[in-house]
């Protein structure tokens, strides 16, 4: 794995600038730590995985994916933000919404987010609600 710029577009999928997403994050502090690029290329491959499978339409592995993400790596936003986008690809704009929201929530009070990306998820889930 390639040294990535703060400028860069974030390897685990957020669609964010590094800096901006997982640069900050405590789970990504010390890259210097055995296991290290294995663990976060895992956790990359996991939540890139989703895009595959929202392809495919197999929401429910699309699902269960989302909850491996929850359980594996609680101190991520991907397990929540992820669920938004399934959700919103089944169709589910409530539970989008849902989803949507508490990603803003994880934003606001976690590490290496700004009030832009939680303005961003907040919109995300006001356009659910209005298209709904």
């Amino acid at each position: 794995m390639g040294k990535i710029g703060r400028n860069d577009t974030c390897p685990c999928g957020s669609g964010k600038k590094y800096k901006k997403c997982c640069l900050n994050n405590p789970r990504n502090s010390s890259q210097n730590e055995p296991g290290y690029t294995d663990d976060i290329t895992a956790f990359i491959e996991l939540s890139n995985s989703i895009n595959d499978l929202l392809e495919r339409r197999d929401f429910k592995k699309a699902q269960a994916v989302c909850r491996q993400l929850l359980n594996e790596y609680p101190e991520q936003i991907e397990g929540i933000s992820r669920f938004a986008q399934v959700y919103e690809a089944m169709g589910d704009r409530v539970k989008a919404a849902e989803y949507y929201r508490k990603s803003a929530e994880f934003a606001a009070v976690n590490e290496g987010f700004d009030q832009e990306a939680v303005d961003m998820y907040l919109e995300d889930a006001e356009r659910m609600e209005s298209e709904g």
